[in-house]
């Protein structure tokens, strides 16, 4: 991905692999489905490295220095910020090969609020550089955008992807063809992520909010249940719960809400996608320097 990278740092979301070298398959560009998990892993196999693997931080660097030049939009009337996608151009006045923006955010977005967090507190240029400073910021707002996407719907809960209609006096709809709630994580994930490094008490109101409503609306004798559409909760959940609930969402919920956990994502552990915390390697490069330094002497190590 290094190898064929746009300038601007952002990739589209289909890679082919059918000549001599890969190329990109298409031209659409997002940070939902399909193309999340990468910007999350530039970010995270340098953390999870001992931060010394300084390719990847730069590729996210360069990818989150794109996002807010070409993709960060605020919606109206209310100003919330929002990570938009870019599709090809169907307008009928469009010129060859331009691009247009696609004004809806998919939930599955909503992680980018965490990982920018993480990527301010541990910036190479400081915490108090202007670059992390406006990550966190934008970190901020991306959070409150997404906690806004369950507080405005009669559940509470968020559907699966919004639209951000300028027209329109609530600065976005529920998209008709994906109101449901299958009870995600990434939303909780940013949450805890931003109560963690900012010990700010509102991630953890917001949280509550979204949990006693997915306990109202959700729960069952047996198990949760997803919502088929987030405005009508009187239908009930459906019978059906992913695994991701347990594994993931339910986690994010007990880190958030319990002070007591050890968990050090500044220094000592890392997320995957999937909400493994796994252990961050401080010593990687005293570690490797140590190896070459055996292999030149032949000693005995």
């Amino acid at each position: 991905m290094k190898e064929i990278e746009l300038s601007h740092g952002l990739y589209p979301v289909f890679v082919a692999n059918t000549k001599e070298r890969p190329f990109f398959a298409t031209n659409i560009i997002s940070f939902g489905s399909f193309a999340d998990s990468i910007y999350e892993y530039m970010l995270k196999i340098w953390l999870q490295g001992g931060k010394v693997e300084n390719m990847y931080r730069e590729m996210w660097d360069r990818s989150v220095q794109g996002m807010h030049d070409h993709l960060l939009l605020k919606s109206t009337p209310s100003g919330l910020r929002y990570i938009a996608g870019l599709k090809p151009n169907t307008a009928q006045d469009k010129k060859e090969n331009t691009l247009a923006y696609d004004r809806s955010m998919d939930h599955l977005a909503c992680f980018m609020g965490g990982a920018l967090a993480l990527g301010a507190y541990t910036d190479p240029k400081g915490f108090d550089s202007f670059r992390a400073q406006r990550d966190l910021q934008t970190a901020k707002a991306l959070a409150y955008t997404c906690y806004q996407m369950y507080a405005r719907s009669k559940s509470g809960l968020s559907s699966d992807n919004i639209k951000f209609d300028r027209k329109h006096e609530n600065d976005f709809r529920i998209t008709s063809d994906r109101p449901y709630y299958i009870l995600r994580p990434e939303t909780v994930e940013t949450l805890y992520i931003l109560h963690h490094l900012t010990k700010d008490p509102i991630y953890r109101e917001w949280g509550w909010e979204i949990f006693q409503s997915i306990e109202c609306f959700c729960r069952t004798d047996a198990a949760y249940g997803s919502l088929a559409d987030v405005n009508l909760p009187g239908d009930g959940p459906e019978d059906r719960m992913e695994s991701f609930f347990l594994a993931e969402t339910l986690k994010y919920f007990y880190l958030l809400f319990n002070p007591d956990n050890e968990l050090d994502l500044l220094n000592k552990h890392v997320f995957n996608t999937e909400a493994h915390p796994i252990r961050t390697f401080p010593d990687l490069e005293k570690q490797q320097n140590d190896r070459r330094q055996c292999t030149n002497t032949q000693s005995n190590c």
